[in-house]
């Protein structure tokens, strides 16, 4: 056999499969041979194929490490089942099998946990708890001050006797004076948020986190009934690593999580900002969709173009009352009974404690941290890519619920483990897709598909993308075996959605494909057109309030504060 493969090797060098050399023999009449260079496993099984076409050889496999089973961390939270989505779906259907994913290592025998990945939580700020400090980076206060006037003091958002500072650190958002929103306890919101990211692991105590070794950065932006989007785009950009107003952010996020959000549809400078930490910075942002207990309407930015929108379920996979859904919502994460770390203030800091809380706010940090799994396993991955992955690999919504077969409700239910292992296998192509306008499209509008794909292996390419029809109203699809096409909305219908699937895939026997979905959610007549301009006020436009007077300042500020996402 040594001198078949011996042999196999000769015929390598002259281009039929990789280069080989031999390294030992081992028992049971075998022998290990070396790659002349490092392989990922998809590339490696293509040299298994071809040496296992030589009838002369038994078997061929490739000699991979092993690791130790299990990691199954000894945080009192995780022992004692109070972080049920962590674990396996085999006791609660909608556990999102983190469990699994740690369980995994890269190419280099590092396990999977998110290390040396940044995520931005752009939130309230954080406390320092003892089970959190440990993974949170220097970051920024972004609360800028109110307008004069429109408040008794200009601070009332902030809440920390100042504007803007490099302190994130949250001073309570509970509300007892402002008139803009309901009397309130404060929420420790942001502090819940990074906890579920990366609360310290494996220390006996507390809880654990998601991808418990990646770095938070923490970002406020919400204080006293909200902010601003103003503060959030800015944020935004500085979490990424681009420069806002003289500042430049050392530890770039790869990740920004927005457990946040406001009514209407994606602002134009919000869409702005997400499309530039996403082309300029390779940057993955993830939204909550909100808890209106809406099952037609996500609120702002979770409605905006390339986000992964995330909505909530049950430990049974089912969705709660309160989790919004609709046109753009990407996929459902865990969302009920989510413990995590917090504070005992009622209106200031006091003390440490954890709590469990219901929401999409916390669905949305958990897909955070499987985006930082695969940054982690392939440093160069795209958002397209990461967006693909993470879609394609959902366990489906149980047969008969709401959910089911539902394309508001996103495409199934997030398994860490199964994303991860995609990622890692890395041999299926990846597809991410969006539409000109999805929200409120009037009827006989002409609208663009855009599709992004690409294969996962180096040497493998695309046979073939596609769009197809899965729902609504039949209309031509022009240009469907093109990454780009155009379709017309229908004149009238019964159905106000219409729901697209873009396609690609690979070459070869063995082809493999990834889907992306959009939903068109069109209103139900024909709309007039508008001679005015409206929209949802210009960073031009600012400048132009001042003038107006105070009324109209508020009136303009007031809608546009962004709340936190429970």
């Amino acid at each position: 056999m040594k001198d078949r493969m011996a042999s196999a090797a000769s015929e390598a060098s002259s281009g039929k499969v990789k280069g080989l050399s031999y390294l030992r023999a081992v028992s049971g009449n075998s022998h290990v041979y070396l790659t002349d260079k490092s392989l990922d496993r998809s590339s490696m099984q293509t040299v298994i194929q071809a040496l296992a076409n030589d009838p002369a050889i038994e078997s061929v496999s490739i000699d991979e490490r092993m690791v130790p089973h299990a990691f199954s961390p000894n945080d009192a939270a995780y022992v004692n089942n109070t972080q049920w989505q962590l674990k396996a779906p085999t006791t609660d259907l909608g556990a999102a099998n983190f469990a699994g994913a740690w369980n995994r290592v890269t190419s280099a025998s590092i396990a999977i946990s998110g290390e040396n990945v940044v995520v931005a939580v752009l939130d309230s700020g954080y406390r320092p708890h003892a089970d959190l400090a440990a993974n949170l980076l220097s970051g920024y206060d972004f609360v800028s001050t109110d307008p004069v006037g429109l408040y008794s003091s200009t601070l009332i958002t902030a809440n920390d006797g100042d504007g803007r500072d490099n302190s994130a650190l949250d001073p309570g958002d509970g509300n007892t004076i402002s008139a803009d929103c309901e009397l309130s306890t404060s929420s420790w919101h942001g502090t819940r948020v990074a906890g579920i990211v990366s609360a310290v692991t494996d220390n006996t105590n507390g809880m654990a986190g998601t991808a418990y070794k990646a770095k938070v950065l923490p970002v406020r932006v919400l204080g006293v009934c909200g902010g601003y989007i103003s503060d959030v785009i800015d944020a935004m950009r500085w979490a990424a690593g681009i420069t806002v107003n003289g500042l430049t952010n050392a530890t770039p996020a790869k990740v920004i999580n927005l457990s946040l959000g406001g009514s209407g549809t994606c602002d134009s400078r919000y869409q702005s900002a997400i499309d530039e930490v996403r082309i300029s910075k390779n940057a993955t942002v993830v939204v909550s969709t909100g808890n209106q207990s809406s099952d037609t309407t996500i609120t702002q930015p979770a409605n905006c173009k390339n986000v992964i929108a995330v909505t909530s379920h049950r430990t049974d996979g089912t969705s709660p009352t309160f989790a919004n859904v609709g046109a753009g919502t990407s996929i459902s994460a865990p969302g009920v009974s989510i413990y995590s770390t917090s504070n005992t203030g009622t209106q200031a800091p006091l003390a440490d404690t954890f709590q469990s809380a219901n929401g999409t706010s916390f669905s949305a940090p958990m897909v955070s941290s499987v985006a930082a799994m695969l940054y982690q396993i392939k440093p160069s991955i795209t958002p397209d890519e990461v967006t693909s992955r993470i879609i394609n690999s959902v366990r489906s919504f149980p047969v008969s619920t709401f959910c089911s077969g539902n394309y508001l409700c996103g495409a199934g239910l997030l398994d860490a483990d199964a994303a991860v292992a995609q990622t890692l296998d890395n041999d299926a192509p990846f597809a991410n897709a969006y539409a000109s306008q999805t929200h409120n499209v009037g009827r006989g509008t002409s609208i663009t598909l855009t599709g992004v794909a690409g294969a996962g292996t180096s040497g493998t390419s695309l046979a073939t993308v596609e769009w197809t029809q899965v729902s609504g109203p039949a209309v031509t699809i022009s240009n469907a075996a093109g990454n780009v096409a155009t379709i017309l909305t229908p004149a009238s219908s019964n159905d106000n959605n219409l729901v697209f699937r873009f396609r690609a895939t690979t070459q070869g026997n063995a082809a493999k494909t990834a889907d992306s979905f959009v939903t068109v959610n069109m209103v139900s007549a024909p709309v007039a057109a508008s001679g005015g301009g409206g929209g949802g006020g210009s960073l031009e436009s600012l400048s132009l309030l001042a003038l107006a007077g105070l009324t109209f300042l508020a009136t303009f500020w007031g809608p546009r504060r962004f709340k936190k996402v429970r």
